[in-house]
């Protein structure tokens, strides 16, 4: 099919993906954006056709999802990369300190009294509060030089999940480039193993095809797997842990397969202890895949979480706690043994928690909902709500080729709850000052790997549809949706 036939044949969806694009662009005129009219009247019309471009490319490549989602994954992501301000994603400055710490050889970094001792170069990149961006920082001419000083905060999560960012560091280290460069090829090496991965599985995975490729370009995902947050490392490993139970559900469950989404989860969990929840997923794979008792690989969850509850500082300090040791970047009055103390004699506490955690949905998944910055701007309302109902939708719509019995979507449903109340509850403990009726800290995208599950519990299966066009407008409208999001405010 030519491109003249291929617009002609699907203008409706074309015009549709215009139409709200269009909306969407409108909706955003606020005091905050279009500050910069010059540069908008080039990016909206450019990203606008790029976002036409893929959609055509898409609806002809209906049969292969995996280069669909390469394609969108590629191009979407590399405009965050550049167009995202230096430093300016959730919590960057930490990771690409823990980053650069890495470049160096360092893997686990020691806090002194005025910080992390470490390379300086980037530092005058972090003028993301100011609105700064790689066109108006004067810092990006920076060279990469081995003056050292001290950045206030880093993460103490395991240093595997920085490798990414950190051989792309290196790189422009060893091409003696500028700051700048570091920060871009740091974001690209995280983007490069998460698409690369999420084509691999996508093409791979015998069922849930198009669940997965949702998923995988969802636009949080996509905006985590551009920076160098570890939770790109999350979000790869959450794919190939999806990849491997589907596998597992349809064909056979091989001893390799079964290692492989163990150790997944293992580490995973190792930064987020509440996603070890996703070993259960091996209850619900038909005992008939296995080669032996099922019996003796569910018994396998056993270690794992065990292994995830030791090895993880988090609950390693909740259980041990560390004698008033306060991080000059976390809130005050904060003792973990203390807020357990104050939970034991105060248990009436727990309503005021319990009732906190599920009226403060609407807050953290839509009302201040960060998919970009936590800097100066964390988005649009609309666009949250609007793609909350999207994912809600397919996730119900959808005629998923996995169709769960009653007794699984329960299972999956409590999956899903527990990992919810994990969380919660570890930053209750870790992050929330003593005798507190809120929660501090707790963000949507802790919970991406357990929703990715939704379409499982709640689709509706014998009188589901399959819409794969209208699906694909939808995907590719958000993610144009994130690029002008961030263009019309920050150029």
């Amino acid at each position: 099919m030519n491109i003249k036939d291929a617009i002609l044949d699907n203008k409706k969806y074309l015009i549709l993906y215009l139409v709200l694009t269009i909306g969407l662009t409108f909706i955003m005129l606020n005091q905050y954006n279009y500050q910069n009219l010059g540069y908008d009247t080039i990016l909206i019309p450019l990203v606008t056709i790029i976002g036409l471009i893929t959609l055509i490319y898409s609806i002809n490549k209906e049969i292969e999802l995996h280069k669909v989602a390469l394609i969108l994954i590629i191009i979407f992501g590399l405009l965050m990369v550049f167009l995202g301000p230096p430093l300016a994603f959730l919590d960057e400055s930490a990771h690409f300190t823990r980053a650069e710490l890495l470049s160096e050889g360092v893997i686990n970094p020691e806090e002194k009294d005025n910080g992390f001792y470490v390379n300086n170069y980037y530092f005058g990149l972090n003028k993301a509060q100011k609105g700064l961006t790689v066109l108006d920082n004067p810092a990006v001419n920076n060279p990469i030089n081995e003056s050292k000083g001290y950045w206030s905060f880093t993460t103490e999560t395991p240093f595997y999940s920085y490798i990414p960012s950190a051989i792309g560091i290196s790189i422009a280290k060893f091409l003696d480039l500028t700051a700048i460069y570091a920060l871009f090829f740091a974001r690209i090496c995280n983007l490069l193993v998460y698409v690369g991965v999420a084509y691999y599985t996508i093409k791979k995975i015998p069922a849930f095809k198009i669940g997965l490729t949702v998923i995988a370009t969802m636009p949080i995902v996509v905006t985590q797997a551009s920076s160098t947050n570890y939770d790109a490392f999350i979000f790869t490993f959450t794919l190939i842990i999806l990849y491997y139970f589907v596998k597992m559900y349809k064909e056979k469950a091989e001893n390799k397969y079964i290692s492989i989404f163990y150790i997944s989860i293992l580490i995973i969990s190792l930064i987020k202890p509440p996603l070890c929840i996703l070993t259960l997923l091996i209850l619900l794979i038909p005992k008939e895949n296995f080669k032996r008792d099922k019996i003796y690989y569910v018994m396998i969850i056993i270690p794992v979480l065990v292994a995830a509850v030791l090895l993880n500082k988090e609950i390693l300090d909740i259980i041990f706690p560390v004698a008033t040791q306060v991080k000059s970047h976390m809130p005050s009055n904060i003792s973990p043994g203390k807020q357990l103390n104050y939970i034991l004699t105060n248990p009436l506490i727990m309503f005021d928690l319990m009732k906190y955690i599920v009226t403060s949905i609407p807050s953290v998944f839509v009302i201040d909902l960060t998919i970009f910055h936590y800097a100066d701007f964390k988005g649009l309302k609309f666009y949250n709500l609007a793609y909350a109902l999207f994912f809600i939708l397919f996730s119900i719509f959808y005629k998923e080729d996995i169709v769960l019995s009653k007794k699984k979507r329960i299972i999956l449903l409590i999956m899903l709850i527990l990992s919810y109340l994990g969380t919660y509850g570890i930053f209750y403990l870790t992050y929330t000052p003593i005798g507190s009726g809120e929660i501090l800290g707790v963000q949507a995208r802790y919970f991406i790997p357990v929703i990715a599950l939704l379409p499982l519990i709640i689709n509706w299966d014998e009188k589901s549809v399959e819409k794969y066009k209208y699906i694909m407008t939808f995907i590719i409208l958000f993610l144009t949706g994130l690029i002008l999001l961030t263009a019309t405010h920050y150029y």
